[in-house]
């Protein structure tokens, strides 16, 4: 497969060729839309079907994570970035809807704003839960030969998180919150483990080439972000939007529940990978839902 560069122009930077299908995601100020494609419902029950199936252990063969340790270290790289982004996107739109709703009114908007924000740094635990000396040798290298100064501020789809946040707080007492200041806070916290573990110096590729992260990111280092992780920009469905999340999802419960999420690291809330799997599925529970009355089968993550 070749690398793409989806939006505005080239990147000055060679993406490396990956075997992760793209991502389709709107731009994040736009709402996946409405549809009547017949196939779109079909496709959800799908994706939905696998992981049913990954969660009794038996996910279909699509659903496989690579048996080699570099392979899979660089497979949790991309699913898990794939799913944080579709995540991302879900966490703006619910801490808007905390922002516009008042008073007490608030708090189940509040509860998936957390629920959001549990799932999301699940992801960022599985992204990086390589060893310090494969993200060393296997996955800096191939982020470094996108561009020396690669940068996770690049992310077009995070920006109006931390954004939106503010406004939510600024609107609402402490005590209503309370579950989305927790979650908050412990994916903080699991930020800091994981970066003190992959890369003990502390210097990330941005701050090596002598930029500092409060620098404003460009179209052309948006552009190249996206180009890097397959990700095209376009109007998508809702249907298709949550197929796409929800195959992410299943195809990081497969990997979880065959190799494990690995040791938690120093600093990270235990909660985080004891519960890593109830974390990850919940985003989906109100998909399924929706979808059918059947819900997803429980599964405990043993370390």
């Amino acid at each position: 497969m070749v690398s793409v560069s989806p939006t505005g122009s080239a990147p000055t930077g060679r993406a490396p060729t990956v075997t992760v299908p793209p991502l389709l995601l709107p731009v994040p100020d736009q709402d996946p839309v409405d549809c009547s494609h017949p196939e779109c419902p079909d496709l959800l029950r799908v994706e939905l079907s696998a992981l049913r199936l990954a969660l009794t252990g038996e996910p279909p063969a699509t659903h496989t994570p690579p048996s080699g340790e570099a392979d899979r270290a660089r497979h949790r790289w991309f699913v898990g970035h794939h799913a944080a982004f579709a995540v991302w996107q879900l966490q703006a739109r619910a801490l808007h809807a905390v922002a516009a709703t008042p008073g007490p009114s608030a708090q189940p908007a509040v509860s998936w704003a957390a629920t959001l924000y549990d799932a999301y740094s699940v992801l960022f635990l599985y992204s990086g839960s390589c060893s310090p000396e494969l993200y060393a040798a296997v996955v800096r290298p191939h982020i470094s030969a996108a561009h020396p100064a690669f940068s996770g501020t690049w992310a077009r789809d995070y920006a109006p998180v931390p954004a939106a946040l503010r406004v939510g707080r600024d609107r609402h007492p402490a005590a209503l919150l309370a579950p989305l200041t927790r979650a908050v806070r412990d994916n903080q916290r699991a930020h800091m483990a994981v970066a003190g573990k992959l890369v003990p110096s502390g210097a990330s590729l941005l701050q090596q080439a002598g930029r500092h992260p409060a620098n404003i990111t460009t179209t052309a280092e948006h552009d190249l972000y996206d180009a890097y992780f397959r990700v095209y920009r376009r109007t998508v469905c809702r249907l298709g939007y949550e197929a796409q999340l929800v195959r992410r999802l299943a195809q990081c419960v497969s990997d979880i529940i065959v190799h494990g999420l690995g040791p938690n690291p120093d600093g990270c809330p235990e909660r985080l990978t004891h519960d890593a799997l109830s974390l990850l599925t919940a985003p989906v529970e109100h998909i399924a839902a929706q979808q059918a009355p059947t819900p997803l089968p429980s599964k405990e993550l043993t370390t």
